[in-house]
C-alpha cells in the first residue's frame, strides 16, 4: 500500500474535535530557517483561525516540519483545512523562490480528552528542546500556545 494511502486510512473529520497535525516539508528539507518565510507560514496558520476553519491551540514551526494543535470548526473538513493551509503557504512562498514546499500528506492524531490535549500541547511546544535547537522554550521564536501567557508559563 502506498505511503500516502496508509496515512489516510481511518482518518475521521469531525467538527468540534481536537486534532494534532504534523506536516513535513518535501524531502524533510529545512525550509523554515528564514524569518520572512516563517512569518508567511505563521500568518497563514492564523488566517485559518480568522476564516473560522479552526480554533488554534498550539503550533511549533520546526526547520523541516510544522506541528499544529487545533479544534476543527464546522466550516470544512480536516483535509480541507490542511489543504487550504498548504496551498496558501505554497503559493505565497513561490514568490520567494521556494518550490515543492510540503510533502503530499500529513499525520494526524485525534485528541480524545483534556489530559491528552494538554499533553499534546506540551509535546508540540517542547519540540525545539527535544531537537536541541534551544535550551529553553522561550528562546525559540516560532511557536505559540493558548495555555501559556506571554509565551512562557505552565501547561
Amino acid at each position: 500500500m502506498p505511503h500516502s494511502c496508509r496515512l489516510r486510512k481511518g482518518r475521521v473529520s469531525s467538527a468540534g474535535q481536537y486534532y494534532a497535525i504534523t506536516i513535513c516539508c518535501k524531502n524533510k528539507t529545512a525550509v523554515f530557517n528564514n524569518l520572512a518565510v516563517n512569518q508567511v507560514v505563521i500568518r497563514e496558520i492564523y488566517h485559518l483561525e480568522q476564516d473560522n476553519f479552526i480554533k488554534l491551540i498550539a503550533y511549533t514551526l520546526m526547520p523541516d516540519h510544522l506541528h499544529l494543535l487545533f479544534q476543527l470548526k464546522d466550516v470544512c473538513s480536516l483535509s480541507d483545512a490542511i489543504k487550504s493551509l498548504k496551498g496558501r503557504t505554497a503559493t505565497k512562498l513561490r514568490t520567494m523562490n521556494i518550490r515543492q514546499l510540503w510533502q503530499r500528506d500529513f499525520y494526524d492524531t485525534c485528541i480524545l480528552h483534556n489530559t491528552m490535549l494538554r499533553n499534546q500541547a506540551r509535546y508540540i511546544v517542547a519540540s525545539p528542546l527535544r531537537a536541541g535547537l534551544v535550551k529553553q522554550i522561550g528562546d525559540y521564536p516560532y511557536w505559540n500556545c493558548i495555555y501559556l501567557s506571554n509565551g512562557i508559563g505552565e501547561l
